[in-house]
């Protein structure tokens, strides 16, 4: 992996929003899970099976989808329409959950995905992600998404630099 501007960027938000939501999720009466494993789940499993639809109603009206190498997707209908692209592309997920932590109406999902080029396929992707999920109306919520791609799982390791003469 290459550390550039925008790469170094999306590790210092992802950490950002992460230690926030952390701050605000330690406090005295949170809970673990914050969110229901099976809430947490379903999006890997929707997204699997190519529904796009089940996937978008995971998320706020007013949500944000942070995913290196894109622009920010905002709204529930910017948010379609990248997950519908990723979903035509063929690829497979498998996400898992390190950290899922709440307290009230708030809380926050952090772990780690892989991209696969189809179902029981070749890992393309590895990465991070921190999710803040909100109770509204009585309904957990994605509010924020911010996925951070790590270097390419096929990827060669990056040759030593040769020194200088």
């Amino acid at each position: 992996m290459r550390w550039n501007p925008v790469t170094i960027g999306f590790r210092v938000a992802l950490a950002a929003v992460g230690a926030t939501v952390l701050a605000a999720c330690s406090a005295p009466g949170s809970v673990s899970p914050g969110v229901s494993p099976e809430l947490k789940h379903s999006w890997e499993v929707k997204f699997n099976r190519g529904d796009a639809a089940a996937i978008v109603a995971l998320y706020a009206p007013d949500a944000e989808l942070v995913m290196s190498g894109i622009e920010t997707a905002k709204g529930t209908a910017a948010i379609r329409s990248v997950v519908e692209a990723m979903i035509k592309s063929g690829v497979k997920v498998h996400i898992d959950a390190s950290h899922n932590v709440g307290t009230g109406d708030i809380a926050y999902v952090y772990g780690t995905y892989s991209v696969l080029d189809h179902e029981g396929g070749a890992t393309t992707e590895r990465g991070s992600y921190v999710e803040v999920w909100r109770r509204l109306d009585g309904a957990w919520k994605i509010t924020l998404d911010v996925n951070a791609a790590g270097a390419a799982a096929n990827a060669a390791p990056a040759a030593a630099p040769v020194p200088a003469k």
